[in-house]
């Protein structure tokens, strides 16, 4: 590759021609590695956003994957509650706290399921120094981790302030998710310094 095609940007012959299409602006920007990783794109005339700008758009790429594994992880609570052989099972040993292993089962589905998202969306630009199986060890270590504090809160909400397992589970979740997301960005998929 000369240093003249390392130097053309995409963007600038979509947005030269005189007609373009939105489809066509994704596709040169996918083509540039400067724009390319995640959700956001900024052609050459936008200003360069602020220095708060960046960490905000990241923790709202991380919060839309958490929200969508929140949403997974409701409902795959709630698919388990309404099978009554499990639950009949369950209430042998547990009594009528099955709602905990129903919130176990569906917390470890939705962490891969997140697992896979950040890796792919949010934090896709950044270098990784480990390697994916690695990531994804740490990454459910730190959701169990999460899983021994958000199990008492489940509990205590349930028990003790009458709520409903599945609206104790979400609210749970919402509780421990600046934890998860500082611990993501610190730990997991670190910036590399330059």
């Amino acid at each position: 590759m000369t240093l003249e095609d390392r130097l053309r940007n995409p963007l600038t012959e979509v947005l030269g021609q005189r007609r373009y299409s939105q489809a066509a602006l994704y596709r040169a920007a996918i083509r540039d590695t400067r724009f390319s990783s995640g959700f956001g794109m900024y052609p050459p005339h936008v200003v360069k956003p602020r220095r708060w700008r960046p960490a905000a758009w990241l923790v709202f790429k991380f919060g839309f994957v958490g929200g969508l594994g929140l949403f997974l992880n409701v409902y795959i609570m709630y698919v388990l509650t309404q099978i009554t052989a499990l639950t009949g099972l369950l209430a042998g040993f547990l009594g009528g706290s099955s709602y905990l292993v129903y919130a176990i089962m569906s917390s470890q589905a939705a962490v891969l399921v997140n697992f896979l998202m950040n890796d792919a969306l949010v934090f896709r630009g950044r270098v990784r120094a480990t390697g994916l199986i690695r990531r994804f060890t740490f990454f459910n270590s730190i959701a169990s981790a999460d899983l021994l504090l958000r199990l008492p809160i489940l509990w205590g909400f349930t028990t003790f302030l009458s709520i409903t397992p599945l609206l104790s589970n979400f609210d749970s979740i919402l509780v421990t998710f600046a934890g998860r997301f500082l611990i993501s960005t610190k730990k997991i998929w670190p910036k590399q310094h330059s």
